[in-house]
């Protein structure tokens, strides 16, 4: 409608055309005249005069009248020629381009919007006939030099129109000042800030402390009479009326980019498009589809139940024939077994020497943690040193200062009301605004009280007191020694007296109001900061913004609800030089602890704190107070350990002597000491140790070693000692039969790890090594030392001696010792059986498959991310200050782009590809940014970037067309010296730094552009003049490097400065990097297709977040090729250690589903994905290994004829020892964690443990046998044969011994009878000869008989011996070395042997 009604006007106007500024007009004034009596020195009213205008003359003042009033001078020479009559001279002309010198830095990038405001000034103060739309007010009456009476103009109307005001300011509304991050207009509009309009525009251009006289606008679209004070009369005023030119003209010379005119904009970037699963319904496809598998997988399962299952098993066949692989799966079992065997036997017969290697090893090992470095620094721990963002960082820290340290305190009030306050703006008209709880005057004097407290503390280092002023940011030293300090209180330049005097006199709702709109009003009221900058609102108040809300161009900074207080810390390269700031910290940390405990402080407050240091110091406090959770969690499996490895006897006097204390402390001490070792060896070889590896491999080692434990303690107890078997033997054959098992699961675990190491995570990377180490280490001191710990408490025991105390000896037992454990008998009577039953089976497989299909549904949702608050303990002060950083600030961290130096900035061209003045390109680098800021919920960018180069231009032109030498930015002194002073005006100078002729389009010549740059850097605001000095705002951000070919300096790395929106969730900062990047990496592509000289340059982004963040961006792909290269790893070393394709392939998706049921437990329990539970993951495969490879192996070993009694007898032999060793062990010490004042503990480890465990002991001891009972491996035929001849062999041994004792009573029978009736000898000696016969027919002559041997004059007849029998013999052939041990062919044929020879063995028959 506004528009609507200005075009008619226009329309009415147009009658006007050429006569809109009438023929017959005058002057009202020439030349500047005396001071105005209401203004500051230097502000002139100018001479009335009522002629008409004067021919200028002076040739500056016309250069400076081209410069800035160009269409004056076009219509002027137009009527008049080269001489044109003016109502100004020279010195009017200078303080026009004084004034407009101010403007430059606001809208100076905006060539249409600084043509249309500077217009009406250049009509305003020169036109000939200006009296047409000027008219004088109130008149000044002075007396001049020469005592005459003379007047001044003190107050003028300035009639003008609706259009040329609506179309100025439309032209000009969007102009950015990427420096404060806020339109230019709300600078301009002085108080009213964000509320300015039009209207409110121009009214604060008539009426402020710069104007040197009160204009007053009169807006109108018809001509009107006016009274004219200076002469007394009514004349008929003609409002003032000229065309502007839009901000999105065609003319290059006008055209606005995109960042200072929206009509300009074309592209808006392209945001890539969020990754989500299509839809089928109400679920994804990934859950949709599971849905149907399983669906058909349950089918399947329960046809297979009722048609299949109750039918060959595939047990075992007499006349099948041995496989290749089984074949060598059999001779690999019997080689690994042999070779344990022997060595076992070797290191039982002498365990005291390899109890001595053993220390040896482990004590030169250890020795090397003096060596050990733990890596504490977040970067180090989480960044790998080759990532981009780890590069980046160390090239932004060695080009420019490294990221400032920020203590901040974000304070609500409490007991505090909303009220509304009453303000007149600058029309003078009354605007209501709503006030926050934390804009009460009362509620901001208590705060000023705590602040000043603050800023006067001080730090001891070494006895030496430190304070803020030695540590803090100063950008505007050295003429300013103030810190930057953002806060509210800091518009009172941090003065308590001055803020109690504003609220006593009643303006301070005024100025907090004026100094919120406008923080850099250097007028009344002064809003500037004691640092000499501006206290930008959006860092110094919170709460404005409700939920979801972003900072907008129109923010309710007055209904704040929180105060934040924003000290910037001074940080170094050189660790060694923090330690005042740390100090300073420590003491601001302690005093900020008291406050919050101070009743009398919180009873109106709320406070949250927080100091750089802050986070590593609740990090090392959180690790001091776990330590007791931790050694309480394994002080409970020690004990369990210790209670549980021994007999219980039935006997009490037994207790002490069937106990196993010392060789489970001995068994748990080896596997600390396997730690140890490992930590030693890697602090000599220099791989730093990170917290994973001190709080987690103990866990995983003590998981892998004591299952180990159990199972070679238990076998050794369910095997019996053989008879004339030593104990040595017995322990080496033990060992034998348990060491491929362990051989095979350790071998897996450690190669598992080993290959984690080739991740470039460094907490994956340390952890891989260390844990693949350590269990190394551990297995070998098991097979060594634990094996001569085992012989001697095996001595003990059969001495019948005292556990720990050895020196006491017991009684013997009078009972047989029980050769089974309770946990083995429940699992082998009650559980196998249960487990094994058809309808268990069909149960398992359905709730098993079901669980990991919802476990596979679930995982794409998992977060990825790590919530910083997880890693604070309950209690900590950081945990109230990262809640209130979401409640409570607006604006995010900041990010850099930076341009890695090379680039030319000399060149123009090249400089359009960059900057974001008139002539730049619409899509350089900068206006990428400014439109990436436009959509901050898609792109995470909420400001412009900050630019130098803009700034450099304007710098370096102020008042050059004035010659102002004296009040210039850039000015020299008579040497040529550029003068760096803090003064408004230093009359030590003679000159600016370039003149006219060294500007083309407001640039500076190529040549010129590298010889004030360092001045610029260096350079503060001038009083309240030259904003845009560069020493605040960009002092460290361009490096000035000398070219090695030219010798000339130039820019070398340099970053522009925007805004990130606030970011709450690790997605948010995740989102945040990954457009950044994508950004940067455009900026890139577009550089070097468009530059002259830099075809190599590179532009990156930076921000303090980044380095932890970028392993989430292919967290995915790295947990994928972890977990992938771990479980494949396993089956690997299944399948070369077994040759058991079979076996093999169901360890593989017995982990393969454990691992996907916990990364499905993972998001059912609000666990992130992150590095440390990525360690997790990896470790929970190394802990399943056991749990599924000892049952499965015990299986493949087992000869029982069906799949159903092979997995009975693995499941209550090894499955036992499974659940008695890794898991009940684990249990205990889990739950202890859950009691833990982490919550990173909580949450990872113990929550992730306690998966581990649960997941792991159902898969191995539920599902596992009821898979290797459905589709196991076939029986080893060469198992079962070998079996099968072992067993006849034991047969034949055992009838052999019968038959030798039945031998003996005959003899002996046989002596009686010869000592009673000596007739009787001669049938004796029938009945030894029919004996004999029999005994030479069954080959069993292993001895020389006691009784008489019959003459052998006729030898016996030989039966015909079988193809077996000889086999015997050849096989035994060889064995002569113990007489006394029976040969094949002494032994009694079998069976199978005498049916062939037709001879039945009945045994004896008396």
């Amino acid at each position: 409608m506004k528009r609507l009604l200005v075009t008619v006007a226009v329309v009415l106007l147009a009658g006007l055309g050429q006569a809109q500024i009438p023929k017959d007009g005058r002057c009202i004034w020439y030349g500047p005249g005396p001071q105005n009596p209401d203004k500051d020195p230097g502000m002139l009213l100018n001479n009335a005069y009522t002629g008409q205008g004067i021919v200028l003359d002076d040739a500056l003042a016309v250069a400076r009248m081209d410069e800035h009033c160009d269409i004056l001078m076009k219509e002027l020479r137009e009527e008049f020629g080269e001489k044109v009559p003016m109502c100004c001279n020279a010195g009017n002309i200078a303080d026009m381009t004084k004034q407009f010198s101010m403007l430059d830095p606001f809208l100076g990038k905006c060539p249409a919007c600084k043509t249309n405001i500077k217009m009406s000034f250049c009509y305003f103060t020169c036109h000939p006939r200006h009296s047409n739309f000027l008219i004088p007010t109130k008149m000044y009456h002075y007396k001049d030099v020469e005592g005459k009476h003379q007047e001044a103009v003190w107050e003028v109307d300035f009639h003008v129109t609706d259009y040329y005001t609506n179309t100025t300011f439309d032209s000009c509304k969007n102009v950015y000042m990427s420096e404060l991050n806020r339109p230019a207009m709300t600078v301009l509009c002085g108080n009213e800030g964000y509320n300015c309009d039009p209207y409110k525009l121009f009214t604060y251009f008539g009426n402020n402390s710069l104007a040197p006289f009160a204009i007053t606008y009169k807006w109108g679209n018809t001509t009107t009479l006016a009274h004219d004070a200076e002469t007394g009369k009514t004349r008929m005023m003609t409002p003032f009326l000229k065309s502007t030119t839009p901000c999105n003209s065609n003319d290059t010379s006008m055209h606005c980019l995109c960042s200072d005119c929206r009509d300009s904009c074309t592209a808006y970037p392209d945001i890539p498009p969020h990754h989500e699963l299509p839809m089928v319904g109400s679920v994804d496809v990934i859950t949709f589809t599971l849905i149907i598998i399983y669906c058909i997988l349950a089918i399947a399962i329960i046809i297979a139940a009722c048609v299949c299952w109750s039918g060959n098993d595939g047990g075992c066949c007499c006349d099948c024939t041995c496989s290749c692989s089984q074949v060598i799966s059999a001779g690999m079992e019997k080689g690994i077994r042999k070779a344990f065997t022997s060595f076992a036997t070797v290191v039982a017969k002498h365990p005291f020497l390899f109890l001595v290697l053993g220390a040896c090893l482990i004590i030169t090992l250890s020795i090397g943690v003096a060596f050990l470095k733990v890596t504490t620094d977040p970067v180090e721990l989480w960044a790998s040193p080759t990532s981009k963002t780890r590069q980046h960082k160390d090239y932004f820290d060695s080009h420019f200062s490294p990221f400032y340290r920020t203590t901040q305190i974000i304070i609500t009030p409490k007991g505090y009301e909303w009220e509304n306050v009453t303000v007149k703006d600058s029309l003078g008209i009354e605007r209501q605004y709503l006030f926050g709880p934390a804009l009460n005057a009362t509620f901001v004097q208590r705060v000023m009280k705590l602040q000043t407290e603050i800023l006067a503390l001080k730090g001891d280092l070494n006895g030496q007191p430190v304070n803020l002023t030695e540590v803090c940011e100063k950008p505007m030293a050295p003429q300013y020694d103030h810190c930057l300090i953002q806060s509210v209180m800091n518009y009172w330049q941090n003065d308590p007296e001055k803020l109690n005097k504003s609220v006593e006199q009643g303006d301070y709702s005024n100025k907090m109001v004026e100094c919120i709109s406008n923080p850099t009003n250097i007028a009344d009221p002064y809003c500037l900061g004691s640092y000499g900058g501006p206290v930008l609102p959006y860092t110094a108040l919170g709460g404005y913004l409700k939920e979801g809300e972003v900072l907008s161009l129109e923010p309710r900074y007055t209904e704040s609800t929180a105060l934040i207080i924003t000290i910037l810390i001074s940080n170094h390269l050189e660790k060694d030089l923090l330690g005042p700031a740390m100090a300073w910290e420590k003491r601001f940390i302690d005093f900020m602890k008291e406050v919050t405990a101070d009743e009398e402080w919180m009873v109106d407050m709320d406070i949250a704190f927080n100091a750089e240091r802050g986070i590593e110091d609740e990090l090392k406090r959180e690790s001091q107070n776990d330590v007791s959770t931790i050694f309480i969690s394994y002080l409970i499996m020690f004990a369990y350990i210790t209670l549980s490895l021994g007999n219980v006897s039935s006997e009490c006097n037994r207790l002490l002597i069937e106990s196993k204390i010392f060789l489970a402390l001995g068994g748990v001490t080896l596997v600390l000491l396997s730690i140890g070792a490992s930590l030693g060896f890697y602090g000599y070889v220099g791989v730093p140790a990170t917290l994973f590896v001190i709080e987690v491999i103990p866990f995983l080692v003590l998981a892998v070693g004591v299952d180990n434990i159990f199972i070679l303690v238990q076998t050794w107890q369910r095997e019996p000692r053989k008879e004339g078997e030593s104990v040595e033997e017995h322990v080496g054959r033990v060992v034998g039969k348990v060491a491929p098992s362990m051989l095979l699961s350790t071998t897996a675990e450690a190669l598992c790890f080993f290959l984690g190491g080739l991740s470039d995570m460094p907490a994956v990377y340390a952890f891989a090594l260390y844990a693949g180490l350590a269990l190394v280490i551990d297995f070998l001191l098991q097979m060594t030392c634990f094996v001569a710990l085992l012989t001697l408490d095996a001595h003990r025991v059969e001495d019948n001696r005292w556990d720990v105390l050895c020196c006491i000896k017991g009684s013997k037992s009078s009972k047989q010792m029980k050769e089974s454990t309770i946990c083995y008998d429940i699992f082998d009577h009650f559980y196998a059986p249960l487990i094994l039953s058809d309808i268990m089976r069909v149960l398992i497989c359905l709730v098993f498959t079901g669980v990991t299909c919802a476990a596979l549904a679930s995982a794409p949702h998992i977060e990825i991310g790590l919530d910083q608050s997880l890693s604070m303990p309950e209690d900590s002060f950081v945990l109230k200050y990262f809640k209130y950083i979401n409640d409570y600030l607006s604006v995010g961290p900041p990010v850099y782009f930076v341009i890695k130096e090379g680039y030319n900035f000399t060149d123009w061209d090249e400089q359009n590809l960059v900057c974001e003045v008139y002539g730049c390109n619409d899509d350089s680098l900068l206006q990428q940014v400014f439109l990436s800021s436009l959509m901050p919920d898609d792109t995470y960018i909420a400001s412009g970037a900050m630019s130098w180069l803009g700034t450099y231009f304007s710098w370096l032109s102020d008042n050059v067309a004035a010659n102002g030498y004296t009040f210039a930015c850039c000015r020299l002194d008579a040497d040529g010296n550029f003068i760096n002073s803090s003064l408004g005006f230093d009359f030590n100078a003679k000159e600016t730094c370039l003149k006219v002729d060294d500007f083309v389009d407001g640039r500076p010549k190529p040549e010129l552009f590298m010889k004030h740059l360092g001045d610029f850097l260096s350079d503060n605001p001038h009083g309240t003049s030259c904003s845009s000095a560069g020493h605040p705002a960009y002092g460290q951000a361009v490096k000035i490097v000398t070219d090695n070919s030219t010798g000339k300096e130039m820019v070398g790395a340099t970053y522009y400065m925007a805004y990130h929106k606030i970011l709450k969730t690790s997605d948010d900062f995740i989102s945040a990097m990954d457009w950044a990047y994508h950004l940067t990496d455009d900026m890139t592509a577009y550089l070097r297709s468009q530059s002259k000289y830099s075809s190599d340059i590179e532009v990156f982004p930076y921000s303090i977040f980044y380095v932890y963040y970028e392993q989430y961006l292919t967290m995915w792909q790295d947990t994928g090729i972890s977990l992938g290269i771990s479980i494949g790893s396993v089956f690997a070393v299944t399948l070369l250690l077994t040759f058991d394709l079979t076996s093999s392939l169901v360890i593989l998706a017995t982990i393969s589903m454990i691992t996907a049921d916990m990364m499905g437990f993972m998001y059912w329990w609000n666990i992130s994905l992150n590095a440390v539970s990525l360690v997790n993951l990896v470790m929970a495969i190394g802990i399943s290994v056991e749990f599924c490879s000892h049952v499965t192996h015990a299986f493949a070993t087992s000869v029982k004829p069906t799949r159903l009694e092979r997995a009975h007898e693995a499941l209550a032999t090894m499955g036992s020892s499974v659940l008695s060793g890794i898991t009940l062990t684990k249990i205990g010490g889990i739950f202890v964690l859950g009691f833990a004042q982490s919550q990173i503990f909580r949450v990872f480890y113990f929550r992730m443990y306690l998966g581990m465990v649960l997941f792991g002991a159902s898969h191995g001891l539920m599902f596992l046998p009821v898979l290797l009972s459905l589709c196991g491996p076939p029986v080893n035929q060469v198992l079962l044969k070998q079996k099968r001849r072992k067993d006849e062999v034991t047969a034949l041994e055992m009838q052999l011994k019968e038959t030798q004792k039945q031998n003996i009573a005959l003899q002996r029978q046989l002596n009686a009878q010869m000592s009673v009736n000596s007739s009787q000898q001669q049938e004796a000696r029938v009945s030894n000869v029919t004996i004999q016969h029999i005994y030479h027919h069954q080959s069993c002559t292993p001895q020389q008989p006691v009784y008489p041997v019959l003459p052998q004059s006729q030898p016996q007849p030989e039966a015909h011996k079988p193809q077996i029998q000889q086999e015997k013999e050849a096989a035994t052939s060889h064995n002569t070395s113990d007489p006394s041990a029976p040969k094949m062919d002494d032994l009694p044929p079998t069976f199978e042997e005498l049916s062939q020879t037709g001879v039945i063995n009945r045994g004896y028959q008396p």
